[in-house]
């Protein structure tokens, strides 16, 4: 579904070029999550916004479902490290922003997105604002926005790293459940070893900057009931760290 080939990006700074990846070669199966790893500043999240056609790429194209991307899709949702939410509107307003810039007439809203709060564990505080919420319930905000407009692609920039342990597990295992149900593409970002193994059914390597490829695992157990406290949930994540050490 995605398909990235020679992939190269540099920033300009003060007129000299700063190279943030090179040469990158990458397929996404479609339904599948594929979890980008690596130490900071390697340009993960530049990765992540050139696959939402936020950023061309220097060298090299990326194509989703066929098409080359060179603008940000309607299909593609994007979920940011701070949530995004808009701390003057309340949780309904934050989740129906996408639907209501597209236009939606209220009752298709309502149609939408009053079964999608529910099944988020949101329903009842529809009248909340943002600083009424606890940090899971600004994520949970956050993916409703973003699944309320029936992606194909969701991109993920490390959305659980300022949450507690348990909560972070929690919505882990909430995103396990969508992507099940929705078959959804999603490609997140994270710097946790254990996340990245958990919902990383292909995990990338990338290399310090300039990012390069360095590894990519096949995960299939990814997600799966028990998996984390398996053999092979310790196995993989021994060898994602010593990858990141070497």
């Amino acid at each position: 579904m995605i398909q990235v080939t020679g992939v190269s990006y540099a920033y300009t700074n003060n007129g000299a070029q700063v190279p943030a990846l090179e040469d990158l070669h990458l397929t996404i199966p479609a339904g599948q999550t594929c979890v980008l790893i690596g130490p900071s500043g390697c340009g993960k999240t530049t990765l992540l916004y050139l696959l939402a056609g936020l950023l061309e790429p220097t060298r090299g194209e990326i194509r989703i479902h066929g098409a080359r991307v060179t603008r940000p899709r309607r299909e593609t949702a994007i979920i940011l490290q701070d949530y995004g939410l808009l701390p003057w509107k309340t949780v309904w307003k934050n989740a129906s922003l996408g639907l209501a810039l597209r236009r939606y007439p209220r009752q298709r809203q309502r149609e939408i997105l009053a079964p999608l709060l529910a099944a988020l564990g949101l329903a009842g505080l529809e009248k909340r604002y943002p600083a009424q919420l606890s940090g899971g319930q600004k994520q949970r905000v956050a993916i409703a926005r973003a699944l309320a407009l029936e992606p194909d692609t969701l991109l993920m920039d490390e959305p659980f790293s300022a949450l507690d342990a348990l909560t972070r597990e929690g919505l882990q295992q909430t995103l396990v459940d969508i992507r099940g149900q929705r078959s959804l593409t999603t490609v997140l970002v994270t710097h946790n070893i254990e996340e990245a193994v958990f919902l990383g059914q292909q995990i990338v390597v990338l290399t310090p900057a300039p990012g390069r490829l360095k590894a990519v695992l096949e995960n299939p157990e990814a997600g799966t009931p028990g998996f984390r406290f398996s053999a092979a949930f310790h196995r993989n994540c021994s060898r994602v760290r010593r990858l990141l050490q070497e």
